[in-house]
């Protein structure tokens, strides 16, 4: 018995641990202009060890996000349809996490529009603001307060970016970011997320972070867009999920710790 049940919990620790490092990612956006930028953010994640990436053609009611972790909504050109705000709540309940990237409130403001309404739907108090700062190539750093502590921005110490639209937000909502300029007589917000239920909401708008893509030299954008995707940010399993396979492994440790005892306990 002790054996089989140490057999069980081995196995389950490995299922787990590659569970654990593994994930799925959809890139989509309908934008004529944003397919250089599909491309940048698929290749990326389908690069990373252990993950994998696909770009979604259609509309996003027509797409299976079945065993999809991570969702990039890039750039909107139209208003986003009923049925694809219900794929993307369906998305959230089921744990989902999606990213949202706008543009800078000078060029594309009706995108920003957009995703907003996106966002007030889907339950988030994320906005953002049609204007634009921080113009040029900057660097955010740990050291100058641009970064913020979170598990998101774990291992995050500099961060490249240009020209963004500052967010509003509130309730739940946490800023991941800040930029150099003030928005409001108060700093601004360059990057924010919030869990929604089981699943989870992240929104940028076009800041070039993906011109130097895949690896950004000396900054690391390359872990912050793989922490959205691995990092965990607190949000409760969805309701009547099938144990993780990390709780499975623990449940299979305990069964093998209990059979020794009892083992010892006979003898």
């Amino acid at each position: 018995m002790k054996f089989k049940l140490g057999k069980l919990a081995i196995a389950l620790a490995i299922v787990s641990s590659s569970a654990a490092h593994a994930g799925v990612v959809t890139v989509w956006g309908e934008s004529p202009f944003s397919s250089d930028l599909l491309g940048k953010i698929n290749m990326f994640y389908d690069n990373l060890p252990d993950h994998s990436s696909t770009i979604a053609a259609g509309t996003l009611d027509t797409v299976s996000l079945t065993g999809v972790n991570l969702l990039w909504a890039i750039q909107p050109a139209d208003d986003y349809t009923s049925a694809e705000l219900t794929t993307m709540a369906g998305f959230l309940t089921g744990g989902g996490r999606i990213a949202f990237l706008g543009e800078h409130g000078t060029i594309a403001p009706a995108q920003n529009t957009r995703i907003n309404a996106a966002l007030s739907t889907l339950g988030s108090s994320i906005t953002i603001n049609n204007v634009i700062l921080d113009a040029g190539f900057r660097s955010a750093s740990v050291g100058d307060g641009q970064i913020l502590s979170h598990p998101l921005t774990t291992g995050v110490t500099t961060y490249q970016y240009a020209a963004f639209a500052p967010l509003t937000i509130s309730g739940t909502a946490q800023a991941l970011m800040r930029g150099e300029e003030s928005f409001g007589g108060n700093p601004s917000i360059m990057m924010g997320y919030q869990n929604i239920g089981a699943g989870s909401i992240f929104l940028i708008t076009d800041q070039n972070v993906w011109d130097n893509s895949p690896t950004w030299g000396a900054f690391d954008n390359e872990r912050m867009f793989e922490n959205l995707l691995s990092g965990d940010t607190g949000a409760p399993p969805p309701n009547g999920n099938i144990p993780e396979p990390a709780s499975l492994a623990l449940l299979g440790i305990g069964l093998a710790g209990l059979g020794l005892t009892r083992r010892r306990r006979r003898t």
